[in-house]
């Protein structure tokens, strides 16, 4: 799955676009660890002390508190909840998916065919009041999310113009839900039977999140019981959350009723609201003891200096790339785009921006698997190397002139694009610097349109839902996934949710289908390198590189790591403790 960040509501998918500020230097000699250091050892839980309160710096602040809608979809968000709420599977540090062993005794698929997996529910497994947990609430959380009318839940037709919006699911995906036949409980429901109708690679990917049935009930309690201010009084996870201060702090402590393992802490506190600059001085006054902004490199240097401090930096699976509107006749002709894909040197882009910020920043060759995964293949080798002369010979043989100004030209029309990102972002904005200065060279102009702060993304995914209503030439973002290929389908199928680059091929779309719905991982893995290999030869987009996460903690708080996935830094907090 992908996710989003706050105000783009009809996403299809959970995504969210992470806004990275400016590539960092060298130590100066501060107390901080050295960056991309790990900490010394994790301490084991049996000697982490009981107690205290630890204070987390969270840079973006939800809207409501159900991460499966498309209204709360916000990577933030479900950084929190997977504590607070039930997964089936977690998501690992080495980003593969990992059975919940406080929910699950086991998970498996017991027959091909039909695909059909069995989930057998720890007989301890409770809601926080004191309600099992049991196959109702897999049945709500299916029903919901599956994108079909059901009567039972008051479902409406959201194709119907007078439908009462109320009663219209609001869902960040359907995607392996809708492909599900039946799901059927045995064993008091502690046993739950899901068959699917067509296979589903990605089954691990489904009940995360998962919603108390007899509490939401139905698609009104589903949409609008957890938004804005309504925290969730329930639990099925270490912790629960208390005490909602909007624009401030939220409290998370233990949940009483959780039958695992308990947090060693007292409280995490979640403090929203500091900005990047203001996080050195909240660390030195002891306001904050633990942080997850987006890296900068003035911030990265400045935490470095303030002794007592430990700086990890990880690649995960958040990737920057620029996005073509293929609604542009011009950006439309594939010779423009693959002369903006011979112009660019992506290696010097790296090494001017997050080359700096760590030596293991490298150039992202494929979309679909990242640097740090096992399955990451190369592709597009002939776009590997800057090719200048190329660049221009390409736009020649597709009839473009270059003009007086340097610039190409056919047809009365120039060679003229508009790029945008979010305003502020300094890593960005010598992003699109770098990329005018090497497109300049080739007789392309490129012309700097931010507008501040993620208000920019409007622009991608106009409220409208209508990608003819994007108003952008070229987008540089950076799209945050899961392991689970199922995530990537929206990006680039035709008419997919996500695909902003109003991108058709129907060779991927079918390769999509083909993958999601093969049982056989090699399959899967081969059919996304030719997808992958697809995209290279059609540039509706480039890949630049993985990008970094930081994480700022204070040395005396214990076992702080990060899972630069999804899950984030929160995710192994049962362990934190105070060292004493």
């Amino acid at each position: 799955m992908t996710w989003k960040p706050r105000g783009l509501k009809f996403l299809a998918l959970l995504f969210t676009l992470i806004m990275l500020a400016a590539a960092c230097g060298g130590d100066d000699g501060g107390g901080g660890e050295e960056a991309g250091d790990e900490p010394e050892e994790t301490t084991p839980r049996e000697d982490v002390p009981e107690g205290g309160t630890v204070t987390f710096a969270l840079d973006q602040e939800p809207t409501g508190w159900n991460p499966n809608t498309a209204n709360d979809a916000l990577l933030a968000l479900n950084n929190l909840t997977i504590l607070v709420y039930p997964q089936a599977f977690d998501i690992s540090p080495e980003f593969k998916p990992v059975m919940n062993e406080d929910l699950l005794e086991s998970a498996e698929q017991t027959s091909d065919d039909p695909q059909t997996i069995e989930y057998k529910i720890n007989p301890d497994a409770i809601w926080s009041d004191d309600t099992p947990i049991t196959a109702d609430d897999f049945i709500y959380n299916w029903k919901i999310q599956n994108g079909k009318l059901d009567a039972d839940l008051g479902e409406a037709d959201p194709e119907d113009p007078n439908a009462d919006e109320a009663a219209i699911p609001d869902i960040a995906s359907q995607a392996g839900y809708e492909d599900i036949a039946s799901v059927e409980g045995s064993d008091d429901g502690k046993t739950v039977t899901v068959v699917y109708e067509k296979p589903f690679a990605d089954w691990k990917s489904l009940f995360t999140n998962l919603m108390p049935a007899h509490i939401l009930e139905d698609v009104e309690g589903w949409n609008s019981a957890l938004d804005e201010e309504n925290i969730p009084d329930f639990s099925a996870g270490p912790f629960k959350f208390e005490n909602y201060k909007p624009e401030q702090s939220l409290s998370m402590v233990p949940n009483e009723k959780f039958w695992g393992e308990k947090p060693k802490l007292d409280e995490i506190t979640i403090r929203f609201g500091l900005e990047a600059p203001a996080l050195p001085e909240a660390f030195e006054n002891g306001e904050i003891d633990v942080a997850y902004p987006q890296p900068q490199i003035d911030l990265l240097e400045q935490l470095k200096a303030i002794q007592g401090i430990n700086v990890q930096i990880e690649f995960g699976l958040a990737f920057e790339h620029i996005d073509f509107n293929l609604l542009n006749p011009l950006l439309a002709d594939k010779a423009v785009r693959q002369a903006i894909a011979y112009g660019l040197d992506r290696q010097d882009l790296v090494d001017r921006t997050v080359g700096q910020f760590d030596d293991r920043a490298e150039v992202l060759n494929n979309r679909l698997w990242l640097n740090p995964q096992e399955e990451y293949e190369e592709h597009g080798e002939e776009y590997q190397q800057a090719d200048p002369e190329q660049a221009r010979q390409v736009l020649e043989d597709a009839g473009y002139v270059e003009g007086g100004d340097g610039i190409y030209a056919k047809g009365g029309q120039r060679l003229s694009f508009r790029i945008s990102t979010t305003g502020g972002n300094a890593l960005r904005e010598t992003t699109e610097e770098v990329i005018q200065s090497q497109l300049k060279e080739i007789g392309i102009e490129i012309k700097i349109a931010n507008v501040e702060g993620s208000d920019v993304f409007t622009k991608f995914f106009p409220e409208s839902g209508n990608f003819e209503d994007a108003d952008y030439d070229i987008a540089l973002f950076a799209w945050v996934g899961t392991p689970f290929v199922s995530s990537q389908k929206s990006l680039y199928e035709p008419g997919g949710g996500q695909n902003e680059m109003s991108y058709v091929n129907e060779e991927v779309g079918r390769l999509f289908e083909q993958a999601v719905s093969s049982t056989d991982r090699e399959e899967v893995v081969e059919l996304t390198q030719e997808i992958d290999k697809i995209l290279w030869e059609d540039l509706p987009t480039i890949p630049l590189y993985t990008k970094p996460t930081l994480l700022p903690a204070r040395e005396t708080i214990l076992n702080v790591q990060d899972n630069a996935s999804t899950w984030g830094p929160l995710w192994n907090a049962t362990t934190w403790g105070i060292e004493e």
